[in-house]
């Protein structure tokens, strides 16, 4: 979890493509709807399967009862088959995104096959294959949940195909193929435009709610999480990930030196900009989407550095402890420092601290430590031992 700023261009929109410009922010918002997207897609799914064997009665209406129309009463039929099974795969991996995605797009091209066919086979039913075709459409951009661009190429190129096919049977006037060509423009003009219109929005929707929810995550004069994320768990599940994986996992406690001093000396104004100098150094010197800044206290941030054990942890401090005693806070010339303490759970460790509290508790016993030690240092240990 990253603690850089929520306006992040992760969450720009493409327009175009009706998504995410980052990838790792589509794929949370498609996990995040997919419960919803699922329901509607299987719904869409048994609708589906149930009108398109209904419409085999046209067939036999139309061509009697010969092998041709109930061969396509056939095809009616493993299309149904086709979206069943999709009913079936999103039930066993409700998880997926790709499951869901496949079972729109595989029941969608299926149809449309099937109803080329239909098609070809019914040359005389121009006006109710046209309307059908219509609303195939509506079906394709607006009742499928799908990728934007998956359901543009699906829409378009079935029209492509269902206009050739009836030119080739050659049953149509110039007008009669003006007018085809301008309907299915238009149907796929109108589906393009409601489609995107609708993930765009969808998208917007969820944009909001992240950075509001960031917002609320933050400390609004640094930029840092607040101790907020830690009462969400942040630090838990870090830990808890430390013990699955059996990877190192560090927290850094720091602290600026006689900050109190600064607020009585040069103001709490400068004081405020001592600070936030204090934490974009920490963001800057972190990794981004991998490490924890937090604004855990007045003068006290707390860095949760995953992957990272006890001599990385104090490679990071003392880089940092460097870099921000050599730095005078523009407000005033300031020239500060910062003490350090750091809790690190090693690699495999054999008796990983129970709680983050108690992973806080044995970074603070250090930080004091170095508070005792003369201050502007890096102290460390192992916890658990």
């Amino acid at each position: 979890m990253s603690s850089r700023d929520p306006s992040s261009p992760r969450l720009s929109i493409d327009r175009r493509r009706a998504e995410f410009a980052d990838r790792d922010s589509e794929e949370r918002f498609l996990r995040h709807c997919l419960p919803e997207r699922n329901a509607q897609l299987k719904a869409s799914l048994v609708f589906a399967a149930v009108f398109y064997v209904a419409f085999g009665a046209t067939d036999v209406a139309l061509m009697g009862f010969t092998p041709a129309a109930w061969a396509l009463v056939g095809l009616r039929a493993a299309v149904a088959l086709v979206a069943l099974g999709g009913c079936v795969a999103i039930a066993r991996r409700p998880g997926s995104v790709s499951v869901s995605i496949g079972a729109a797009c595989t029941l969608l091209v299926a149809a449309l096959a099937v109803f080329m066919v239909v098609c070809w086979y019914q040359p005389e039913a121009l006006a109710w294959n046209t309307m059908s075709q219509a609303l195939i459409l509506m079906a394709v951009y607006v009742n499928f949940p799908n990728r934007f661009l998956y359901a543009v190429a699906i829409g378009v190129g079935s029209s492509v195909v269902f206009a050739a096919l009836l030119c080739v049977q050659g049953h149509l006037r110039a007008d009669d193929v003006l007018t085809l060509v301008l309907l299915l423009v238009m149907g796929n003009a109108l589906g393009w435009i409601a489609a995107r219109r609708f993930n765009v929005a969808q998208r917007a929707q969820f944009r909001a709610a992240v950075l509001l929810e960031q917002l609320a995550d933050r400390d609004p004069l640094t930029g840092c999480y607040n101790r907020r994320i830690l009462q969400k768990g942040l630090l838990d599940a870090e830990l808890e990930r430390a013990r699955r994986y059996g990877t190192p996992l560090s927290v850094i406690l720091c602290d600026i030196d006689h900050f109190k001093r600064i607020n009585d000396t040069y103001g709490h104004a400068a004081g405020d900009r001592v600070l936030a100098d204090f934490a974009g150094l920490l963001l800057t010197m972190t990794r981004d989407a991998v490490d924890s800044v937090i604004r855990y206290g007045g003068e006290e941030f707390l860095l949760v550095v995953p992957q990272t054990d006890l001599a990385g942890a104090q490679a990071l401090a003392e880089r940092i402890r460097l870099a921000f005693a050599g730095t005078a806070a523009p407000a005033a010339s300031i020239t500060a420092t910062a003490s350090f303490g750091i809790a690190a759970v090693p690699a495999q460790a054999a008796a990983p601290p129970s709680t983050s509290e108690a992973l806080i508790g044995a970074a603070d016993a250090q930080l004091y430590a170095a508070k005792r030690g003369g201050r502007n240092t890096v102290r460390g240990t192992v916890a658990g031992r």
